[in-house]
């Protein structure tokens, strides 16, 4: 026989069971940092604006972290005694030159599979980081499309703006070859394929403003929302 009360209190024990999860997971949520991926070529000012954009947000605190800290200073140096080894293909990574239609000097960043495992790890700390709380402004180099969409998908869930650093490319040659600290040419191998197909918050032209000044524009963009 059916008997109303047993239905009736499993059907309440079902509303609090769903409740407490529901409750759950939107208190797991709001623990969640935001990220912010800046995404542009090498020497575009991407460092810089990390760094200007850390003071404007304090006392929050937003950490700076990207493909120098989580991909390239991990791997073995380079050094003369080893240089042969990272200018022929490996299952790390390796460079080659070339030179343009125009003869201009291109140098290439070409990454093995275990390279690649490299950089999903640099995109699942990114999300780690975010999961615990943190909030994050990423200086990003996406070499490969394989990359952009692996972080994609890690950042799921997760707050996140991608902003895309313009700049020109004679400008950009400009610093490259001021600061020292990037190989000629580099930039130009990666400038018209960093961007992929990725869809973004916001766009930045680093040769019309300065770090602070984008910044400033990144803050007051994503306050916002």
């Amino acid at each position: 026989m059916f008997d109303s009360r047993y239905f009736f209190m499993g059907c309440i024990i079902i509303s609090v069971l769903l409740a407490a999860q529901y409750f759950k997971g939107n208190l797991m949520k709001k623990t969640y940092g935001t990220v912010i991926i800046l995404n542009g070529p090498s020497a575009s000012g991407k460092s810089s604006i990390q760094k200007a954009f850390q003071p404007l947000m304090m006392p929050n605190l937003w950490i700076k972290h990207g493909i120098d800290s989580l991909f390239d200073q991990p791997m073995p140096d380079i050094n003369p005694e080893n240089l042969s080894f990272w200018q022929s293909q490996n299952p790390i990574r390796w460079v080659t030159m070339s030179k343009d239609k125009d003869d201009n000097a291109v140098m290439t960043l070409f990454v093995g599979d275990q390279g690649d495992k490299v950089a999903y790890g640099m995109n699942s700390a990114i999300a780690a980081y975010a999961h615990a709380g943190c909030n994050i402004i990423v200086d990003y180099i996406a070499y490969k499309k394989e990359w952009i969409d692996d972080l994609q998908q890690k950042l799921k869930g997760i707050n996140t703006y991608f902003v895309k650093v313009n700049i020109p490319l004679d400008i950009l040659e400009q610093r490259e070859q001021g600061r020292g600290t990037s190989p000629k040419g580099h930039a130009r191998s990666h400038y018209d394929t960093v961007h992929w197909d990725i869809v973004y918050d916001l766009q930045v032209d680093s040769s019309k403003q300065n770090p602070t000044e984008i910044a400033q524009t990144i803050k007051e963009f994503i306050e916002k929302k």
